[in-house]
């Protein structure tokens, strides 16, 4: 995007992890989720927060403007975006969007600059481990990414993957604005990263001994239509937080961020201010 700002960052271990800057006022760091990447997965947001703030878009290794990398596992993730916050020089306000959001959980236990910090909709994963039909769903449409992927057909993988996370008539939304193309470019990456995922040498972020270690305000948002287990993660995130406070979103699925973006930045930016 021509003018935009974009700034940079190197990680623990050398990765550099780079996003456009829009607008201005303090410092805002909006980090995405599953197969998005910055600039796709905030652009519906953006002209709602850049009279605001200061609004950092960073991608994840392998995906936008950030550098790759064959580690991708969930710790390397939380210290890129540490790394990237430190590196802005004053604290900022943090919004993670789904495993973005779990991401930032370990980002702030690494005791990154964060004054505050507001996720939507993040996972907590034993919550998805349950036998139910939005598990199940879940769980096929994974199967499938997979499948596809392997085949090359990265649009459909990115089909796949958010019929387990999206209700219909977020699919069918997504479907008429042609998102799945943005978000095939980077299935490819999201698989890399779902591989690796049991290899970790970290605490789960979302455990009830790191999360009490969070001392700062955080909101958690999440939307009306969404499926069950993603309540359920809220509802036992603000039962591990010390200092949170719930917000639900009327008539948003798990999509809100890019269907929804009204409401979800007008509880941001109260969030924000009164913080």
């Amino acid at each position: 995007m021509e003018g935009d700002r974009i700034k940079r960052a190197k990680s623990r271990d050398g990765t550099e992890i780079a996003g456009r800057v829009q607008g201005k006022g303090p410092p805002l760091v909006l980090f995405h989720g599953g197969d998005g990447d910055g600039d796709g997965d905030w652009a519906a947001m953006l002209p709602h927060l850049t009279e605001h703030f200061t609004c950092y878009l960073p991608s994840m290794r392998g995906r936008g403007l950030s550098a790759d990398h064959d580690d991708q596992r969930p710790e390397r993730h939380a210290e890129d975006l540490a790394a990237f916050i430190d590196s802005i020089g004053e604290p900022a306000y943090v919004v993670g969007w789904s495993t973005g959001g779990f991401y930032a959980f370990g980002a702030a236990q690494r005791g990154a600059a964060i004054s505050s910090l507001a996720v939507y909709e993040a996972p907590v994963f034993e919550c998805w481990e349950k036998e139910n039909d939005a598990t199940a769903r879940f769980r096929d449409g994974v199967a499938g990414m997979f499948a596809a992927a392997a085949e090359g057909q990265l649009v459909e993988a990115a089909r796949a993957f958010h019929r387990g996370v999206a209700n219909d008539e977020e699919m069918a939304e997504l479907e008429s604005e042609g998102a799945f193309e943005h978000f095939g470019a980077n299935t490819a990456a999201l698989v890399r990263v779902l591989e690796q995922a049991s290899k970790t040498e970290a605490a789960n972020p979302t455990d009830a001994s790191q999360l009490e270690r969070i001392a700062l305000p955080v909101l958690l948002v999440y939307g009306s239509k969404t499926t069950a287990p993603h309540i359920e993660s809220i509802y036992t995130l603000a039962e591990r937080l010390p200092k949170s406070k719930m917000r639900e979103i009327a008539g948003a699925g798990h999509m809100g961020p890019v269907l929804k973006p009204g409401p979800i930045a007008g509880e941001l930016i109260r969030f924000f201010t009164e913080a």
